[in-house]
């Protein structure tokens, strides 16, 4: 390793007695491009070990123990021949063709690493997704977020500062969506209006409950409650007469 860096130093003060700086510089890029191949070579092998030893160790250990438990073909002839050492009809011995035994199966699948890390990292998954969906929809219905017209995924993102993508992700690991869960909040919220407010009309009970359009509101409410919001109402006052609809 010394011997090239003496030589780089006598080239350059030749160099550089020489008056000759285009040589200078050439040798030094030359220099500094193979000190850098150096370092991005040995980076990549940290990385490639880091990543692949597990998995090789593995591979290696299974080989090893399939190996051990091969015999060569003059030493199963030996057994054959000697009856005190028939161990292959022994079934107590025959581990190659036990089950329960996985150092000796076939190596014809993939390496498992790790199995229960990963159930155990999705489950932590699954649980947070959880309780973000739980802590979101709260805030919705607690501060009745819903009846703010046109109020989406986008302003969850805005007033929790999370991602589109992560809020999302929790709603449908619920088996639901942002829009859908707001619909149902707002179509509650006008059925429980129209009960408790008689003195309202359908169309401020819609905008009360955060609908933009009334034709929206009558079109929603009636795929979930099987009648119009007119129709329901009138329902609602004959099972009711005292109240004052």
């Amino acid at each position: 390793m010394r011997v090239p860096i003496i030589l780089i130093k006598f080239a350059a003060r030749e160099l550089i007695k020489r008056n000759k700086p285009k040589q200078m510089e050439v040798i030094l890029w030359v220099v500094l491009s193979g000190f850098a191949v150096l370092v991005t070579a040995l980076v990549v092998s940290l990385h490639y070990h880091r990543k692949y030893s597990p998995v090789l160790r593995q591979i290696s250990e299974r080989l090893s123990d399939k190996e051990s438990g091969d015999k060569a073909p003059g030493e199963a002839d030996k057994t054959a021949a000697n009856p005190e050492n028939l161990t292959a009809a022994n079934p107590e011995n025959l581990t190659a063709a036990n089950p329960e035994n996985p150092a000796d199966e076939p190596f014809d699948h993939p390496v498992d690493i790790a199995p229960q890390e990963t159930a155990k990292e999705a489950r932590l998954v699954e649980d947070a997704d959880e309780l973000l969906f739980r802590q979101l929809t709260d805030a919705i219905r607690n501060e009745q977020l819903y009846t703010v017209p046109k109020f989406g995924r986008a302003e969850l993102v805005e007033r929790f500062h999370l991602s589109s993508k992560r809020i999302s992700t929790a709603f449908s690991m619920a088996g639901t969506s942002v829009p859908e869960f707001i619909r149902e909040c707002r179509l509650e919220h006008a059925r429980q209006l129209m009960i408790e407010r008689p003195d309202m009309t359908l169309i401020e009970i819609a905008a009360a409950s955060g609908f933009v359009h009334a034709s929206t509101f009558t079109v929603d409410f009636k795929n979930k409650y099987g009648a119009s919001p007119t129709k329901y109402r009138e329902e609602q006052q004959k099972e009711n007469p005292d109240e004052n609809y």
